[in-house]
């Protein structure tokens, strides 16, 4: 009986061989990209406007973290509102205001990162009653 063991290695070979020379010459090259991560979460409040009415709103916030640029995280794009934050990698925490409608960028280190995410009073309004909203994400 005559072995197909030789024939079979031979092709396996040669497979091998043609797949890492398209991946070294033909094809392109893998970047990181952006990865963005909605809390699941959403800050939810009843609060009077300026003109007296009441009014219900919710907001779901985003985490953006890029490999471009590690240990940093966008939170966005809602303004006037706090995140609290916590890397429990490194323990290291803190509390950012957003001011930014294109979002603010803070260096939370990298890791895993909680969030929640709190409403102020704000001029002409006053919230009633809200419930905030949480998140987590993890930081390259």
């Amino acid at each position: 009986m005559r072995p197909h063991h030789r024939l079979r290695g031979s092709s396996l070979v040669g497979a091998a061989v043609g797949v890492v020379g398209a991946l070294l010459f033909g094809a392109p090259l893998a970047t990181a990209v952006p990865t963005e991560t909605v809390f699941p979460i959403p800050v939810a409040g009843i609060g009077v406007g300026v003109t007296g009415l009441l009014s219900a709103n919710h907001v779901y916030m985003t985490a953006t973290t890029d490999p471009d640029t590690p240990g940093v995280t966008r939170v966005g794009p809602y303004t006037g509102v706090f995140v609290h934050w916590r890397n429990i990698s490194t323990g290291e925490g803190g509390i950012t205001y957003l001011d930014n409608p294109g979002g603010t960028q803070v260096r939370t280190g990298s890791g895993t990162v909680v969030a929640a995410v709190t409403v102020p009073d704000q001029a002409g309004t006053r919230v009633l009653a809200f419930v905030p909203g949480a998140g987590a994400w993890y930081v390259p």
